[in-house]
């Protein structure tokens, strides 16, 4: 206390009749104290703010509602932008391929670049150099944008939220509700915990009721796309490459050393001089075996007569590039020719049938799937085998019965679609009379496929497959359908279409990024 301030106090206490000296510095300290305090509280005050204000950052509060985007006079807030950001980084990161983008998930995406190899495989036409951060906020606002846009369509054309939609997101809420109580946190804590601070349970539903109408019309969009035979024809046409395949034989012939072991186990790569050997060798032996399938010798019996020859046989093989790619698509190739076709340093023998679009019917089928349930089978367990064939037997059962009930009734294709709503364990086609359209060759499992395709196969066969991983179909074969070359033609015409039309959505949008919000985003 200053010198004047206790002269004032001595004043006051004088006044007061106060004069012992004992008293006066009790009252002394207590002015003291109540200074203090009042200092204390001061501080405490403040700190109190301080430690609110970080609650309250740490909480989003102050960050989810700053605009980030402005699209077409629209306003999003950063929650809304980071819903889309943390989603493709998520889907990233949890894709299996993060490494060999080289992307470090241990790291701020601000202070990576974007490889090479990870601009190829996810379509990134900007050359130029980017960090992770900047590649997801670009996305986002992409597909905020296109989401947008295909939305306010949707509206416009009697197709927006409705109750079907509510019970999609209610139906998602529930299974992140229960997902999020199984690892331990409220809904609120998971949905924060995977798409970062700033987002809240009512942005989410609000985010996923955009998500649902707009994909919905998306999908709207793209299967009303429609194209006629003349359409198709002329867009093989110019594209032959594309779609035409070859029908061959070759022998391979190895025109490099093998590698070999030394005495403590170690590697010993081939020397320049056993490679040139090698490929040598594999030249020689090229024409050596042209010779023998001129004579009337089979290309793979020829093989067979060869240590570094390896026969293979393509019904349908696509253009590639290299030398093989060239010889085969060759417009002036014949039915018959075989030649030596070297592509250092190896050489082959190759013998062509022919080259062009692929005519055979695709084919409609329906199918009921009983897969065995061994989620509880313990595989390191010693009676594993017995356990696993135990369920296979009961899903073998259940498929036998399936059709012998099937067989009991109408018999119709009718009877057969309902019964697979019924009973069908197949979530892709449950819902539609376990109906797949369009299937073509090499699509299914293989016994799936062989069945399908085998000769003489007519509307109205029935049958039993088993594959070891998708478990028993009880097939019933609705008939033939499009020519393959067709579904190939108008899938890519679609595809090409609608990712124009995408495409014009977000270029025709007016966007204006705020560094308010946007800095909050990521």
């Amino acid at each position: 206390m200053s010198a004047s301030r206790e002269k004032k106090l001595r004043q006051d206490l004088a006044a007061q009749g106060v004069t012992d000296p004992k008293l006066i510095r009790e009252a002394e300290e207590k002015a003291k104290a109540r200074k203090t305090n009042t200092l204390y509280g001061i501080i405490a005050a403040l700190f109190v703010l301080v430690a609110a204000a970080v609650l309250v950052y740490n909480s989003g509060v102050l960050q989810r509602g700053k605009t980030a985007v402005v699209i077409d006079g629209e306003k999003y807030t950063a929650a809304q932008v980071n819903y889309y950001y943390m989603s493709r980084k998520n889907s990233i990161l949890n894709s299996g391929y993060a490494t060999y983008y080289g992307l470090d998930s241990s790291k701020s995406m601000d202070s990576q670049i974007v490889s090479d190899t990870a601009k190829m495989f996810l379509q990134i036409t900007d050359e130029s150099e980017m960090t992770w951060d900047e590649y997801l906020r670009n996305d986002a606002i992409r597909t905020l944008t296109v989401r947008a846009k295909a939305a306010k369509l949707a509206e416009e054309n009697g197709m927006g939220a409705d109750d079907h939609t509510q019970e999609e997101i209610d139906a998602t809420m529930d299974e992140i509700a229960a997902y999020a109580k199984q690892n331990g946190y409220s809904t609120k804590e998971y949905l924060k915990l995977v798409f970062g601070s700033t987002m809240t349970v009512s942005t989410f539903k609000q985010m996923a009721e955009l998500d649902d109408v707009s994909s919905h019309y998306m999908q709207h969009y793209q299967e009303d796309l429609t194209y006629t035979d003349s359409d198709l024809e002329s867009y093989y046409a110019a594209n032959k490459d594309s779609f035409d395949v070859a029908a061959y034989e070759y022998i391979y012939f190895k025109g490099t050393a093998n590698s070999t072991t030394d005495s403590e186990g170690n590697t010993v790569e081939p020397t320049d001089e056993e490679n040139a050997a090698a490929k040598e060798l594999a030249a020689a032996n090229a024409a050596a075996a042209l010779e023998r399938y001129k004579n009337g010798e089979d290309l793979k019996t020829i093989a067979e007569s060869y240590d570094n020859a390896t026969y293979y046989s393509q019904d349908a093989g696509s253009k590639g590039s290299g030398a093989l790619a060239d010889w085969l698509f060759d417009s002036a190739r014949q039915s018959g020719d075989c030649d030596v076709v070297d592509s250092d340093p190896n050489t082959y023998v190759i013998l062509f049938h022919s080259v062009g679009r692929q005519t055979y019917n695709t084919v409609d089928v329906r199918h009921i799937l009983f897969q065995p349930d061994t989620t509880d089978l313990d595989t390191e367990s010693e009676t594993y085998d017995a356990d696993l064939q135990a369920r296979r037997d009961e899903a073998k059962a259940k498929a036998e019965d399936a059709l012998a009930q099937w067989k009991a009734g109408d018999a119709t294709e009718d009877s057969f679609a309902a019964l697979a709503n019924e009973l069908s364990e197949d979530g892709g086609s449950n819902t539609n009379g376990g109906l797949y359209t369009e299937v073509y060759k090499g699509q299914m499992v293989t016994e799936f496929n062989d069945w399908c395709f085998a000769e003489g196969r007519k509307t109205g066969d029935t049958g039993i497959v088993f594959n070891e991983n998708t478990g028993y179909h009880v097939m019933y074969f609705v008939g033939e359908d499009t020519p393959y070359w067709k579904v190939e033609v108008r899938k890519e015409l679609t595809e090409n279409d609608f990712s124009a039309w995408v495409d014009g959505l977000y270029d025709s949008a007016e966007i204006t990024q705020d560094d308010a919000g946007m800095q909050y985003v990521g």
